[in-house]
C-alpha cells in the first residue's frame, strides 16, 4: 500500500467537520501519516476537544472555526488558512447536516441543508483554489457523501447527489 503514498511531511490537509464522526476519523488517519491536518467545525469547544484527541495521533493539528454554510465564515477562515499555511494538499468536504423529521421538513431547514451539504463545499473549493495552485504535490480533493443521497430522505438528499 505505501508504495502509493504520493504524501510527504510537508503535505497540509483540511478536514471540514472533523470533530466528531467520519470527519474525525479522517483526520486521525491524516495525522497518523504524519500530515499537517487542520480540523474545522462550527463549534469551538467541540473542535478543540478534536484537536486534543486527533494529537494523540500525529502532533501537527490545527482548529479552525468553519460553518461551510456562511460566506463569511468562509472567507474569514481562508484568509486564515493562506496567511499560516500558505499552500493546500488535501480538502476533506466532510460537513453535513440533515433533518429527517416531519415536522423539521421545512423550506427553512431545506435552505439550511443546501447550503451546508451543496453550497458550502463549492464556495469552499472555489476560496481555497489559489492556495491549491500554490501546492507542489497533485492536489486533491475528496467529498465524502452519505447513502442518505441515495434515498428520498427530505432534503438531504437533494443537496447529496
Amino acid at each position: 500500500m505505501w508504495e502509493l503514498r504520493w504524501w510527504t511531511s510537508e503535505t497540509t490537509a483540511i478536514v471540514t467537520g472533523a470533530n466528531r464522526g467520519i470527519g474525525l476519523e479522517v483526520a486521525k488517519l491524516l495525522a497518523e501519516s504524519g500530515l499537517t491536518v487542520i480540523v474545522t467545525a462550527r463549534d469551538a469547544a467541540r473542535g478543540l476537544n478534536a484537536v486534543e484527541l486527533i494529537r494523540n495521533h500525529g502532533p501537527r493539528v490545527h482548529f479552525s472555526l468553519l460553518d461551510v454554510a456562511d460566506p463569511a465564515s468562509i472567507a474569514a477562515f481562508v484568509a486564515w488558512f493562506k496567511d499560516r499555511f500558505g499552500q493546500l494538499d488535501i480538502l476533506v468536504n466532510n460537513a453535513a447536516i440533515s433533518f429527517n423529521g416531519i415536522h423539521e421538513n421545512t423550506v427553512k431547514h431545506a435552505e439550511v441543508v443546501l447550503k451546508t451539504n451543496f453550497y458550502g463545499p463549492k464556495l469552499l473549493i472555489e476560496a481555497l483554489l489559489p492556495v491549491f495552485r500554490c501546492s507542489t504535490s497533485k492536489s486533491r480533493i475528496l467529498n465524502l457523501s452519505s447513502r442518505l443521497g441515495l434515498t428520498n430522505v427530505s432534503h438531504h438528499s437533494h443537496s447529496i447527489f
